[in-house]
């Protein structure tokens, strides 16, 4: 039996930079908070032993009492780092590979367990070691890159203010601008630990933090800010879900109008939930209904924008976004593993999803960057765009692949009114997986925006690598 999880990210730097890290055992908690300590015996070689040792408050010492050395598998200076770990009747292997890319280097991790219990010790060994992946590079690249305030040619280039910087879909947008040599701070209101440069505010009126961003000789804005849909669709919480999108926007509005120069590209996320719930087809042309709960919601979002100044405004409508971190994964796959997998309410509601790589693809376009480094450019209008694959499925096909996903061949189905006496037990809103949305992105395929993964059954099999 086996357990892997494998994921890259590319960095704008030579591969040496990167190596320098790797290769300082001791750097590896720096760049992964998993790890609480890790160190060679002597020399790095192929062959020589060493101790690592996870930062958990129980697994740690425990690791620290039982575990044995691992064992250096392979070194290939500047290229790739194998090290095997025993564990009981198998063993976990951790790799690191530098491939040159252009004029980067793709850096790959691999964590892989293999005996009787590698499922059990992917749970507690593996998954803590990847979990965060995106965060982790955007730490490895602050260890490798060139010492702050050298005139490195990216000081140069303008400062991405994010808010919502802390959340999922901002950590992943600002870890993959900073391995890309970007400038990035985050607008955060509680600070804490982070690899991302964090600015204070409040989320409601413009404050110390306008004035350092009007300060910038050039200046992008991100706004993702706002708490998770997932919630009971209360008008307590529908209240919640717009004050913490709308306040922020208004904030940032008021505060580009003070600013001495445009912001050059403003993103502003938002949601499909805008269409409200209908079988009909929408793309970015056509009329948004005057529909009621989330769509109000995502409608007052989106008018908060106005006002703001800015050379090149996109308003982003983003489906579900799939990754194997994402919270909805989690709480979908968590169903289908006890069996009830089946069709939610009548099964032929439509969802409108994008991958979490190509969701980023589309965000670094709306900001002036090529989807990723190499490509070639897409050019987005001013407007709204919907970020979302070209194929939309049904909740029956959705629910297909998750019980494929996760090795259950039976799927229970949830009627609609029992789905909604589970949402309340769950604390969850059943709006989301029983209303129908079916957004098409019109203007990401006239841009000529190539999807990494336009299928479903593409987006898990990435998921499952």
């Amino acid at each position: 039996m086996t357990w892997q999880r494998t994921a890259s990210q590319w960095f704008r730097l030579p591969a040496d930079r990167l190596w320098e890290v790797l290769e300082q055992l001791e750097l590896w908690p720096q760049w992964n908070p998993a790890v609480g300590s890790a160190a060679v015996i002597g020399a790095l070689r192929e062959g020589a032993a060493g101790h690592y040792s996870p930062s958990h408050a129980l697994l740690g010492p425990l690791h620290r009492r039982t575990a044995p050395a691992f064992r250096v598998d392979a070194v290939d200076p500047g290229r790739r780092i194998v090290l095997r770990q025993p564990q009981p009747r198998g063993a976990q292997t951790i790799e690191w590979t530098l491939e040159q890319r252009g004029d980067g280097t793709l850096f790959t991790q691999r964590v892989s367990l293999e005996g009787p219990l590698a499922q059990q010790f992917g749970l507690t060994a593996g998954e803590p070691l990847v979990r965060g992946f995106a965060s982790q590079c955007a730490r490895l690249y602050r260890l490798a890159a060139p010492a702050a305030g050298t005139d490195d040619g990216a000081a140069r280039g303008p400062l991405t203010a994010i808010s919502g910087g802390s959340g999922f879909l901002g950590t992943l947008l600002a870890s993959n601008l900073v391995c890309d040599g970007q400038r990035v701070v985050v607008l955060s209101r509680a600070l804490r630990p982070s690899p991302f440069e964090q600015i204070s505010w409040d989320g409601r009126t413009p404050g110390a933090w306008s004035d350092r961003l009007g300060a910038e000789a050039r200046l992008n804005v991100v706004n993702a800010a706002g708490v998770s849909l997932d919630m009971p669709g209360t008008p307590e919480n529908l209240a919640k879900l717009e004050a913490t999108r709308v306040e922020p926007t208004r904030a940032l509005v008021e505060a580009s109008r003070s600013w001495n120069r445009p912001v050059e590209h403003w993103l502003q996320q938002s949601a499909v939930g805008i269409y409200g719930n209908s079988r009909e087809a929408f793309d970015e042309t056509s009329r948004v209904p005057d529909a009621p709960g989330l769509a109000a919601v995502v409608r007052a979002w989106e008018a908060s924008l106005e006002g703001a100044v800015a050379e090149h405004r996109v308003v982003l409508r983003t489906g579900v976004v799939l990754a194997r971190e994402a919270a909805i994964l989690g709480r979908l796959t968590a169903v289908a593993r006890l069996g009830g997998g089946g069709p939610l309410g009548s099964g032929e509601q439509w969802f409108s999803w994008i991958h979490a790589n190509d969701w980023v693809r589309a965000a670094r376009a709306a900001l002036g960057l090529t989807p990723a480094p190499g490509e070639e450019p897409v050019v987005l209008p001013d407007g709204v765009v919907n970020a979302t694959s070209p194929y939309p499925i049904q909740n029956r096909e959705l629910m297909a692949h998750l019980r494929e996903f996760v090795g259950m061949p039976i799927g229970i189905p949830a009627p609609a009114p029992l789905l909604r006496v589970a949402a309340k037990v769950l604390r969850t809103n059943p709006d989301l997986a029983l209303d129908s949305v079916r957004a098409l992105p019109a203007v990401l395929r006239a841009a000529g925006f190539g999807f990494d993964y336009p299928q479903l059954a593409g987006a898990f099999r990435e998921m499952a690598a």
